[in-house]
């Protein structure tokens, strides 16, 4: 493992920049092309006609906009860190194959290391002569739909992949045979038009041709249902429902769903594509600088409703499901694609696709919203029940709006495409407590969009992947957003890694690990970017975040706001607020490596120990350091620290902040001597910063302070004044120490500079 990192480190180093689906007559979404995009556009015109767009746009010009966008910001060709994290040469992770065999259709999926295109080859022989469609960009999670099988026959096909280089990766020849469900239900033939009631206990269900619902699809009855999607696409939702009501099958739009309060369990959905339709009921709403409409009562009908009664999949009080293979299209306002209410047992979410077309949103806050796939509704006892297994893996995220993947126990080899237009847009927000989120691929821009969130304890967060690019979508004079603005918060903002405790703090986290993480960033403009913001507090307890790469770059002058770390902090007692650990990190950035806090938060005791503090480019505002948000903020500490590239111990802007803000410069002295030899440290000003015993092992670890870093206003009286000269400080130092040992009457004394970690050898 440390080989990989000092390979991925170098790797790094050696580049920069500065800095249609239509049923006979019937027409089901709007999905003509009434525009055009110009394929020379260049990748800052596409992210600046991104940027712009408004919440009217259409959702096919909102889709075809971003995959241009996606294409020309993301992917392996981006940075050197692609490479180093994945390999540059593109294979198939055969651990996350999976299959599903129908009696005229089958699901195939996979995950290759790098981003590819691709696509299946299949026929009854080795010659195949059948082609999947070509996915429309780059992907590391690849499903696929094999269509219009002859009945119980065996098909070879193979998988094929090709990265951006242009190289080709085929699987060896691959073989089904197809299933023969017995006792199977055909839909439609056995049950006429829908909605579909699947009331049968114990029974397969398999769809046997495309299906428009004009209001809900199927509704599940009973338990143990198996639900076949044949590889068919199910429309829902195509008829405006005036009087909607989520509660009622026949005032509702859903894909599948299950309501009731009694429990039911055994629900297995495989194989098909679940799309919205045409109907209107919620996408009326808009967003300004206040939430407007011109009928207040069917706003406040349609609030209560929220996200229910229109998403693809709403299951309540289900136990012990299985969904996989499953593309999931949504638009409307408060949708999302899999929603699951007061959940229990086992769920296994898998091999699904989801996107998200849609822009608008009434409502951002608590059920609200429109995420990909996710739980909600659970007393905190029950979600974190040992009986309850959430998994949520190898799923396809395409495009969401506002959230990825909400709360499971883990969470873990999925690709997520975070456009945010919302603020607080999250990829994954995990479980309370024992969640594991380790092998992920985040992508996020837009207005105000978050990587990976935090849990109440026991937390683990590895081996994930964040990729951000920023956009701008504010509008200056008057300054206002071209997406959902709320009354505070208006501004573009991206973060990889995320902590946060409202208010006056003192909500408690415990026991929380982010690490061996990559998180890579370009900014541009007046646009803010934090590699991490953990908040630290009086009650946060054990945060590490441990073997990371933070690589954030500023691709142009106007960039001010954008860094590796962001330390921010609960608005409480400063001096109380525990440490908050950074260990074996490299933080890369030619803007700056850490701001000390911003106008959302302001931290202090924030330690790093034995980081890579990297210096890349030559951005005339580069700084080490910067200090802003206003507050005084101490306690930070740089331990066994190394700067490069032009980093420096004391390159530091005082933004905006007040004059009791410092941080501490500190190298450890390992010792080696006699086992019980009596120790004392004494520094410059002849305080004893030291005394105890060296160990049985001869060998003692003392961390020493070289220097704390100040700014020039600072005075020992304590008294808090604003900082104006930004580029002075003032640097109180400790050296030269004077070590004394002692040990049966014999007694030595030693005078050391502290300016690296050392290693010193007294024998008594």
């Amino acid at each position: 493992m440390k080989y990989f990192f000092i390979m991925l480190l170098f790797a790094t180093l050696i580049s920069f920049p500065f800095c249609q689906l239509s049923f006979g007559s019937r027409q089901v979404l709007m999905e003509k092309l009434d525009f055009e995009i110009d394929p020379r556009q260049t990748a800052d015109s596409i992210a600046k006609a991104f940027g712009e767009l408004t919440i009217d746009v259409s959702p096919e010009k909102l889709y075809t906009l971003y995959n241009r966008f996606c294409l020309t910001h993301y992917g392996a060709e981006i940075d050197p860190l692609v490479y180093g994290t994945f390999g540059d040469q593109l294979i198939e992770k055969k651990s996350s194959n999976w299959e599903y065999i129908s009696e005229k259709s089958a699901s195939i999926a996979w995950k290759t290391n790098l981003p590819a295109k691709s696509y299946i080859q299949y026929g009854l022989t080795t010659s195949y002569g059948r082609q999947t469609d070509v996915s429309e960009r780059f992907f590391y999670v690849h499903l696929h739909y094999l269509k219009n099988l002859e009945a119980n026959s065996l098909y070879h096909y193979k998988c094929i992949s090709v990265d951006e280089r242009g190289n080709k990766m085929e699987s060896e020849d691959r073989t089904f045979q197809n299933v023969n469900f017995p006792n199977a239900i055909h839909i439609s033939g056995d049950l006429g038009e829908p909605p579909y009631l699947l009331d049968l206990p114990n029974s397969v269900y398999v769809v046997t041709e495309d299906i428009i619902a004009d209001h809900t699809a199927f509704e599940i009855k009973a338990n143990n249902i198996t639900l076949d999607l044949g590889g068919h696409t199910i429309v829902h939702g195509n008829q405006l429902i005036n009087d909607l009501d989520h509660e009622l099958l026949q005032k509702s739009g859903v894909g599948i769903r299950r309501k009731g309060s009694s429990k039911q369990s055994g629900i297995r959905i495989f194989n098909g594509t679940l799309k919205q339709g045409v109907a209107e009921n919620n996408t009326k709403y808009y967003a300004a600088k206040k939430m407007v409409h011109p009928d207040e009562a069917r706003k406040k009908i349609l609030k209560k409703n929220m996200n229910q009664g229109l998403s693809n999949i709403e299951f309540s009080f289900c136990g012990n499901v299985e969904i996989a293979g499953v593309t999931a299209e949504y638009r409307w306002n408060q949708t999302w694609g899999m929603r699951f209410e007061n959940a229990y047992g086992k769920y296994n979410i898998h091999h699904n696709i989801c996107l998200d077309k849609g822009t608008q949103m009434f409502s951002r806050h608590g059920a609200g919203g429109a995420r990909s796939i996710g739980f909600i509704g659970f007393a905190q006892r029950d979600i974190n029940s040992e009986d309850n297994e959430f998994d949520i893996h190898h799923n396809l995220i395409k495009r969401t709006r506002q959230n990825g993947l909400n709360v499971a126990q883990r969470i873990y080899e999925n690709e997520i495409y975070v456009d945010s237009w919302v603020v607080n847009s999250f990829a994954i927000s995990p479980y309370g407590q024992r969640a594991q989120v380790y092998g992920n691929q985040i992508f996020l821009t837009g207005y105000y969009a978050c990587g990976i969130l935090w849990a109440t304890r026991d937390l683990n967060v590895h081996h994930n992947f964040i990729h951000m690019e920023s956009i701008s979508t504010m509008i200056k004079r008057p300054y206002k957003g071209r997406r959902l603005i709320e009354d505070w918060g208006e501004q573009d903002v991206l973060a990889g890694l995320r902590l946060t405790n409202y208010d006056k703090g003192g909500q408690q986290r415990e026991n929380l690990s982010y690490s061996n993480n990559v998180i890579f960033g370009r900014c541009r403009g007046d646009v803010e970017m934090r590699g991490t913001e953990f908040f630290s507090d009086y009650s946060i307890r054990n945060l590490v975040c441990q073997g990371n790469i933070i690589k954030i770059i500023a691709e142009d002058t106007l960039v001010r706001k954008a860094a590796c770390v962001d330390t921010q902090g609960a608005y409480n007692d400063r001096s109380k607020h525990l440490p908050i650990y950074y260990k074996n990190c490299s933080l890369i950035s030619n803007r700056c490596n850490v701001r000390f806090g911003d106008e959302y938060g302001q931290g202090s005791n924030h330690q790093f120990i034995n980081c890579k503090i990297i210096k890349v480019g030559n951005h005339p505002d580069y700084h080490t350091f910067e200090f802003d948000g206003h507050s005084s903020v101490f306690n930070h500490v740089f331990l066994d620290c190394d700067f490069m590239g032009g980093a420096s111990y004391d390159d530091v802007y005082w933004t905006n902040t007040q004059s009791l803000s410092n941080y501490r410069i500190n190298w450890t002295l390992n010792l080696e001597s006699s086992p019980g030899a009596k120790i004392w440290i004494i520094d410059n000003k002849g305080q004893k910063t030291f005394s105890g015993v060296v160990k049985k092992e001869g060998r003692i670890s003392v961390p020493l302070t070289q220097s704390i870093i100040r700014p020039v206003e600072w005075t020992p009286d304590g008294k808090e004044i604003e900082v104006n000269r930004k580029l002075k400080f003032q640097e109180e130092t400790f050296n030269p120490y004077v070590i004394e040992l002692e040990k049966d009457g014999k007694k030595k004394t030693r005078t050391i500079n502290m300016n690296e970690e050392t290693t010193l050898e007294i024998k008594l």
